[in-house]
């Protein structure tokens, strides 16, 4: 009894942690060419269903990667992990004055509509949060992309 149950927490936990996940050959052909297209050297891809839409979490020059495609196979939208080096000037320079104090933990290109942003993962000893800035140090109210 004591062995089923163990297996059945196992199995359910194993169900849960692959809610959104979507086999390859279960996402459309177009969205699979597009990926590849789009992104020629993405490796280690991973697909989930988000909505009607769907998102590959992918690797390209050890750089992690995420894309949005709609069901057809156009791409929506997508974001690249960068080094905080990386950031335009002008976003360094609003994060120094607006958060001091905290740190860049994190750093991502985001582009939709040919328009790039870049979202902050910013902390300090005792907080954490996200923002977004467009490339002239402008922050944005635009929501944060996980």
């Amino acid at each position: 009894m004591k062995q089923q149950l163990i297996t059945i927490v196992l199995l359910s936990a194993t169900l849960i942690s692959c809610d959104d996940d979507v086999m390859p050959e279960k996402v459309p052909l177009e969205v699979r060419k597009n990926l590849l297209a789009t992104f020629p050297l993405a490796f280690d891809i991973a697909w989930e269903k988000s909505g009607k839409d769907y998102e590959a979490d992918f690797t390209v020059h050890a750089a992690a990667h995420s894309a949005l495609f709609q069901h057809a196979g156009a791409l929506t939208q997508y974001k690249r992990a960068i080094p905080a080096a990386q950031l335009p000037e002008a976003v360094a320079n609003s994060i120094a004055k607006k958060y001091p104090g905290y740190q860049i933990s994190e750093a991502e290109a985001f582009v939709k509509n040919h328009n790039t942003s870049f979202q902050i993962v910013l902390k300090n000893q005792t907080a954490e949060m996200e923002v977004v800035f467009s490339a002239d140090g402008q922050q944005l109210q635009q929501p944060f992309w996980d």
